[in-house]
This record gives structure tokens, C-alpha cells and sequence, in this order.
């Protein structure tokens, strides 16, 4: 069986034993939920209940004659219900899904069932193309709403049968092959589409529709080298409704692009322009005037020309803001940091990694975000045992804490942290924290 083209299978042998039917379901991988999946913010986890690394569940029930022999037997997975089996399938990736439609003519029914198809995945080495006319064919396509597209090839008429009607969502991501018309025909005929992610997409360089104004809400170009201020202008007239906005490591934008984005897009919630290292103060200061209280995540992650005079502004209009990334910015001091502290209380999570920042911004932090959650201060080589004395007294809710390459910090500082914010987890550098 040829795994690289999952979707494409659709026979199935009405012959086949129930040993065989056994055996090609045990190499099925279906988990259960686990306890102890945890959510480092920082890091990319996996916290999908349904992906563990417990092994194949097996059902075994005691047959009513042998009760006394204390044997059992196992019941073959089609002698379920038909609900429990839609229940357990829609676990499955949908390679896995299809490779399972193979075994018998009921799986092949149950694992084709249009419910099971909301979100498709399609990855490489797959061909997208044929992968989505398979699924047409069967009638799924009008089912779908979430479509990832990562790496596959065949993309030549991919865009050609993409007009799903319940299609609500879209990735893209590290498509090469992707450019801008294929985007346009894209959003010309997916008129439901909220949500687009074109990350690695290095050929495109806006999103534009021929119909006029479009329904996403959610655009992420992040990678897409190509992306300069033009396009973004371009790009936002179309998307007043546009709600989150990445724009990770567009290097060819500057402040303009930010000018434009507080312009067009009034109610934005959640922006990313870490590493466009041509973004300023100036650019800053007139988003964070302009969209004020609706701006709730923000990141200028090595924007290294940000500095203090940026983020007054934010600490002075933008108090509603609930994540902040200023890893990077090196100009940024206690001044600007004990503002945000005082001027947005709502603040759960914060990184100052590299910053020139120490002890009065934690004491700041300590009555000004009581309810922070996770607190990056890698670097900050100013951070002593007394500001993280204050921090964990005042803020005892923190879940994470990063002071690697914090030198002035000790034993004393660590275990401060471990005895008020008792479930905290702390990310640190020094060995002897763990003795």
C-alpha cells in the first residue's frame, strides 16, 4: 500500500479475513486523553487531547460462556456501534482515516461519513490536487471547513476546485509554489473564508481580492520575505473585518505598514511584527494612539529600534492589552516597563527577555499585574533575588517563569519563586538551582 497517496485509495476486498482486518487495526495509532499535558506558552507543545503517547487502545469483554474459565476475547472494532465508531475515527489525522478505509466495506462507509471531513490535512509528500478531487468525488467537499495544505505538491489545478462552500479556513503554510494570483483566486471564490495562513509563502506579497471586500478575520503572513508596505496597504483596504494580524519577520516593512494597519483596521485585536527590524518608535507610537483598548496582543520581539518612547505610548492608551513580547528590545528600561505595570493591569503574560530592566520593574510588576501568568526575563542581567522576592510574594497565580542568564540571581531568589507560586514552572541556567 502506497502511503504517500492516502487519499487517493478507495478500494476495498470484501474477502478479507477478520485476522487481517486485526492486524492492519492495530497499527492504527487511537488515543485517549491524558492528565498531564501541560501548556508552556512559550514553547510548542502538543496539548490535543486526543494525541498522546499511550499506546493502541484494545477492547477486551468477557464472553457469557466462559465467564467461569476467566477468558477474554476481543471484539473486533466493525462489531461497534456505528456512533462509537464515528466518535473513535474522528480521532484519527486524515491519513490515517483513509489508510483505515481500506480494511472492510463498513470502516470504508463509517470513514467517509460527511461529518468526519470538517477539517481536512493534506502534507507532503501528498498531491494536493488529486487529493482534493478524491475527496469531491465522494461528496465530502461541501463538508469542509478547515483546510491545511503544508508542503504538498501538485498544486497546478489545486486553486481550480478550491471553492468549497462551507470553506471557513485556510493554511497554506510553506507552499512555495503559491503566488499572488493563486491568492486572489482564492479569496474571489472561497466567499465564506475567515481565516488564512500563507506562512512561508515567500512568493506572495499581498492578499487581494477582484470582488472588492472580504470576510477575513484572521491573516497571517508571517515568512513571506516578499511582503512590503505597498502590499500591506493593498491587503488591509480589502479586510476591514481583519481581527489578527502576523507579520513575523516581513523584513521590507517599516512604519508605514503600522500607520496603515491602525488606519484600516480599527478593531484589531492581536498584532505580531517581531524581527521587522525597520520598525521604530514613530510607527509604534501611532498604532498604539489609534487603536487604544482594542489591541490586546501585541509583539515587537527584536524590533530592536523600540525603545521607551514606543512603548509609553502603549502603556498610556492601550490598557486593555493582554500579552506583550518585547524579547529583544534592548533600548527598553525600567521607565517604560514600570508604565506598562501601572498602565495595563490585565497584562497575563510578558516578556522582557534582553531588556535593561531590573528590580523596580518586578516590584511594579508585583502591584500592578496581579494576575500575571508567565513572565520571560531571560537576559535581564539586572534581576535580582529581591525583585523576584517581591514578584512571587504579590503574584502567587504565576504558571511560568524564565530567568535563564539572570547571573545575579541564586538559590535564595529560586526558591522564593517554588515556595509562593507553587505551580510555577521555572526555566533557569544555573545547575545548581536543581540540586
Amino acid at each position: 500500500m502506497d502511503n504517500s497517496y492516502p487519499l487517493l485509495l478507495s478500494s476495498f476486498n470484501d474477502q478479507i479475513s477478520d485476522r487481517t482486518i486485526n492486524q492492519q487495526l492495530q497499527k492504527l495509532s487511537l488515543y485517549s486523553p491524558t492528565s498531564d499535558s501541560i501548556d508552556l506558552g512559550y514553547h510548542t507543545l502538543d496539548n490535543n487531547p486526543c494525541r498522546s503517547s499511550s499506546s493502541p487502545s484494545i477492547i477486551n469483554v468477557p464472553s457469557r460462556q466462559h465467564v467461569q474459565h476467566k477468558r477474554n476475547y476481543n471484539i473486533g472494532l466493525c462489531q461497534l456501534d456505528d456512533n462509537i465508531l464515528l466518535k473513535i475515527i474522528s480521532w484519527l489525522t486524515t491519513q490515517e482515516r483513509c489508510i483505515l478505509a481500506q480494511t472492510c466495506r463498513k470502516l470504508w462507509e463509517i470513514a467517509w461519513h460527511p461529518s468526519l471531513w470538517k477539517e481536512v490535512e493534506i502534507r507532503y509528500p501528498q498531491n494536493a490536487t488529486i487529493a482534493l478531487r478524491s475527496i469531491a468525488r465522494r461528496g465530502c467537499h461541501s463538508y469542509i471547513k478547515r483546510l491545511v495544505v503544508e508542503g504538498a505538491t501538485g498544486f497546478s489545478g489545486l486553486f481550480s476546485v478550491l471553492p468549497f462552500a462551507s470553506l471557513t479556513s485556510l493554511v497554506l503554510r510553506h507552499s512555495r509554489r503559491v503566488t499572488d494570483s493563486n491568492v486572489t483566486t482564492i479569496l474571489d471564490n472561497c466567499v465564506h473564508l475567515k481565516g488564512l495562513d500563507l506562512t512561508g509563502c515567500i512568493n506572495v506579497t499581498r492578499a487581494y481580492s477582484h470582488v472588492g471586500s472580504t470576510q477575513l478575520e484572521s491573516l497571517d503572513l508571517s515568512d513571506c520575505h516578499g511582503v512590503d508596505d505597498s502590499g500591506i496597504v493593498v491587503t488591509l483596504s480589502q479586510t476591514p473585518q481583519l481581527t489578527f494580524l502576523y507579520l513575523r519577520r516581513c523584513i521590507r516593512i517599516t512604519d508605514a505598514s503600522l500607520i496603515s494597519i491602525a488606519s484600516y483596521c480599527s478593531g484589531l485585536r492581536q498584532l505580531s511584527v517581531s524581527d521587522c527590524t525597520r520598525i521604530t518608535d514613530f510607527g509604534v507610537r501611532e498604532l498604539a494612539a489609534r487603536l487604544g483598548p482594542s489591541l490586546r496582543y501585541f509583539s515587537v520581539g527584536k524590533c530592536d529600534r523600540v525603545s521607551d518612547a514606543g512603548l509609553l505610548v502603549v502603556a498610556r492608551h492601550c490598557y486593555k492589552l493582554r500579552y506583550l513580547n518585547a524579547r529583544g528590545c534592548e533600548a527598553l528600561s525600567d521607565v517604560a516597563t514600570i508604565a506598562l505595570a501601572r498602565g495595563c493591569p490585565r497584562l497575563r503574560a510578558l516578556d522582557l527577555g534582553k531588556c535593561d530592566i531590573g528590580d523596580p520593574t518586578l516590584e511594579a510588576l508585583s502591584t500592578g499585574c496581579p494576575n500575571l501568568k508567565k513572565l520571560s526575563l531571560c537576559g535581564c542581567e539586572r534581576v535580582t533575588d529581591a525583585g523576584l522576592e517581591a514578584l512571587a510574594y504579590y503574584v502567587r497565580g504565576l504558571r511560568q517563569l524564565n530567568i535563564g542568564e539572570c547571573t545575579k540571581v541564586t538559590k535564595i531568589g529560586y526558591r522564593a519563586v517554588k515556595s509562593y507560586c507553587r505551580r510555577c514552572v521555572i526555566e533557569h541556567t544555573n545547575p545548581g538551582f536543581s540540586s
